[in-house]
């Protein structure tokens, strides 16, 4: 059996749990969608979980409206998508962490001294615990005057997913004209931060 045949397995045995409401199903089978590259399905599941309140849902979620991924690029609907997660009951503290950081990302794209500031307090948030070595890099390009790309590699995923929609380290870095499946640079600060992407799905 291919890893392409287990991730189809795996949609086989969590969608019917899904398609009765279970917000977990719906992100396991959103997560064998992305791995398998159906990044339009994989949106539409983790969309139907955030709307049940799962947190981390809610921050895959947010991911795929502030990068385009599957769905239409939209900034407001993902900053409301992580403001929610990070609010969230249901949210495990490391995806707690990563809506901060992408939150951050997202107000530092606006270029204001008060969306700096709010960044900042994310950031430092999110580092606090010394396991999130992007968002530590982060807060020091905050303080910094100088430009440079922003990265927003994911943090638990294979590398190969982690850094698809990254301006530093996918597959179409140092692009200018993107699709509406990945990114643009942001520019903000001099250091850059470092792929922290696990092996997970």
């Amino acid at each position: 059996m291919t890893a392409l045949d287990r991730e189809k397995q795996y949609i086989r045995k969590w969608r019917p749990k899904a398609v009765r409401g279970d917000s977990i199903a719906m992100s396991n089978v959103a997560a064998a969608y992305r791995i398998l590259g159906n990044f339009r399905f994989a949106a539409r599941w983790y969309r139907r979980a955030s709307e049940h309140g799962d947190g981390d849902a809610l921050t895959e979620w947010g991911y795929c409206l502030q990068h385009g991924v599957g769905i239409r690029k939209d900034d407001r609907a993902a900053e409301r998508a992580y403001r929610a997660a990070i609010e969230s009951k249901w949210i495990t503290d490391y995806c707690r962490e990563e809506a901060m950081y992408h939150l951050a990302v997202l107000l530092l794209g606006r270029r204001s001294a008060a969306s700096r500031r709010a960044a900042a307090r994310l950031l430092r948030v999110a580092s606090a615990d010394g396991d999130y070595p992007q968002a530590e890099a982060l807060l020091q390009i905050v303080k910094s005057a100088d430009v440079r790309d922003i990265c927003v590699c994911r943090r638990h995923l294979r590398p190969r997913l982690a850094r698809r929609h990254c301006p530093m380290h996918g597959p179409h870095r140092g692009q200018q004209n993107g699709s509406a499946n990945r990114s643009q640079p942001v520019r903000f600060g001099t250091n850059s931060t470092s792929s922290a992407a696990g092996s997970g799905r």
